[in-house]
């Protein structure tokens, strides 16, 4: 996280101090346990279709269907 967003995942948000790891739970069991204890849903959600890319307003970009968002940001 810290290479790519520049997020120091163990920095306390309230006070800027050293986190630290104090265990790591991997039995589905266990953390279904714990998400129900907290009333998060335990389901794994269904998968969802990928999406189109968003569309441009008519002329933001230019009015050549050749030239893409790529294109015309780069």
């Amino acid at each position: 996280m810290r290479r790519s967003f520049d997020i120091d995942v163990l920095a306390c948000p309230r006070c800027g101090g050293r986190l630290r790891l104090i265990a790591l739970i991997e039995e589905p069991a266990v953390i279904a346990r714990i998400l129900r204890h907290v009333g998060l849903p335990t389901e794994i959600p269904a998968a969802r279709p990928g999406r189109a890319p968003p569309r441009f307003a008519e002329g933001a970009i230019d009015d050549d269907p050749g030239v893409t968002a790529f294109d015309a940001h780069a």
